[in-house]
C-alpha cells in the first residue's frame, strides 16, 4: 500500500494526527482492534460491521479485561488475514473523509464498511 500524496506534507500529517485526537477516534479502533485478537474472526469484514453496527445501537464490545494476549498466536492470525493493512486502509479513508462528529464518524465507518462488503459480494456499487 502506497501512502497518498497528502502525507509527503508535515503540517498534512500533523493535521491528520490532531483529527484522529478528537472525539473517539483512537479508542474506537483500540476496540475495534482489541476484538479482532480476542475473536480472531474468520470475516474480518463482516465481524468489524456487525461490530460497528452493535456499537451504533448503543451495544459496547466485550470489555478490555475478558482479553488475554496471545502474542504468537495473535502475531499469525494478523499476517494471515491481513489485519493491519485492513485497518491502515480503514483509517486513511476515514482521513479523506474527515467526518466532523462521533455520530458521523460511527455513521462513516459503517457506510465505509457497507461499501466493502458489497464490493467483496460483487454488488454494484449504487
Amino acid at each position: 500500500m502506497s501512502a497518498p500524496e497528502w502525507t509527503k506534507d508535515e503540517v498534512s500529517i500533523e493535521t491528520a494526527k490532531d483529527y484522529l485526537r478528537q472525539g473517539d477516534t483512537v479508542d474506537f479502533y483500540e476496540k475495534i482492534a482489541s476484538s479482532l485478537l480476542r475473536e480472531h474472526p474468520k470475516d474480518v469484514l463482516g465481524f468489524c460491521y456487525q461490530l460497528v453496527t452493535e456499537m451504533r445501537a448503543g451495544v459496547a464490545p466485550k470489555e478490555e479485561g475478558e482479553f488475554q494476549p496471545k502474542k504468537e498466536e495473535d502475531a499469525k492470525y494478523m499476517r494471515a488475514n491481513g489485519i493491519s493493512d485492513f485497518l491502515d486502509k480503514w483509517i486513511l479513508a476515514l482521513l479523506e473523509a474527515r467526518p466532523a462528529t462521533n455520530e458521523d464518524r460511527m455513521a462513516y465507518h459503517q457506510a465505509y464498511l457497507k461499501k466493502l462488503l458489497d464490493e467483496k459480494a460483487g454488488v454494484p456499487a449504487s
